[in-house]
């Protein structure tokens, strides 16, 4: 969906830290790479390869030492270092990252009361982590995903989506909308369950944005539905404050703070 993060306060000024000028830099490369978007993700080929040179490097250094080459066996294993550590990094890199996507998708998906036959939309699949989890929850009916591909939108593709969709051997359960979630081409009540996570604040960049999406997540839900939003803490919180007058009864989680913002989850079912 289209990229947009919550207000924040940039300063320019030379008090502002380099490191953390640094680190937010390296943030903005990777959240649109599918190495941040994808929540199963895969370190780089060419890491292996470096990390193979690696230990060549190692070998040679070993045999620079029995040789009485000590420099040059210390350079060797200097280099071998810098060519293993980027390889290692990454590999804990991607271990949290796949626990952490999936935590929140057991978070999320534990929290409905699944029959196994509900018709289930995500609003703003991007790569697919609910839209997949939901439809293993399946025995029938049916889970749809809808979104937008846009630039800075996250580093997901439709591409990446349906790449999850066979690992997870989900792909012959799931069906994908290019739909803009303001306007849903769905009728009333149609859906048992909608989900979303970290969709809203790309989605919502005017005021009129986030209520026209909000207000469709709710139209399309059936009376007794379910509904949860997983995004930043102050947009869960407008999500809920809204949701309550329009018959969606509902409580907040915050859930922790998730590089520099609170983070939370909205649990609702529409009444009547």
């Amino acid at each position: 969906m289209h990229h947009h993060h919550p207000p924040t306060t940039v300063n320019h000024t030379h008090n502002r830290p380099t490191r953390q000028k640094m680190v937010n830099m390296l943030m903005e490369h990777l959240h649109d790479t599918e190495l941040w978007a994808n929540y199963l993700p895969r370190i780089p080929r060419r890491l292996y390869l470096l990390a193979f040179l690696g230990i060549g490097l190692i070998v040679a250094a070993f045999a620079m030492f029995r040789n009485g080459q000590t420099l040059l066996g210390g350079i060797g294993f200097g280099l071998s270092v810098l060519f293993i550590v980027p390889l290692i990094l990454m590999g804990l890199f991607v271990r949290w990252k796949r626990n952490r996507s999936l935590e929140l998708r057991r978070q999320i998906l534990d929290s409905i009361l699944w029959r196994g036959d509900e018709k289930v939309l995500d609003v703003g699949c991007g790569n697919g982590l609910l839209l997949n989890g939901a439809a293993m929850r399946l025995t029938g009916g049916e889970a749809i995903g809808i979104d937008i591909w846009a630039d800075h939108g996250g580093g997901g593709t439709q591409e990446l989506l349906w790449r999850n969709a066979r690992v997870e051997k989900v792909a012959d359960k799931i069906e994908f909308r290019e739909v803009d979630a303001r306007k849903m081409p769905f009728e009333r009540a149609t859906f048992d369950v909608v989900v979303s996570s970290g969709a809203m604040h790309h989605i919502s960049r005017t005021p009129a944005d986030f209520d026209q999406a909000l207000h469709e997540m709710i139209r399309v839900l059936k009376p007794g539905g379910q509904i949860v939003i997983a995004d930043v803490a102050h947009m869960v919180n407008a999500c809920a404050s809204r949701m309550r007058p329009a018959g969606v009864g509902c409580e907040v989680k915050e859930t922790g703070r998730f590089l520099g913002y609170e983070m939370g989850i909205v649990f609702g079912t529409k009444v009547g």
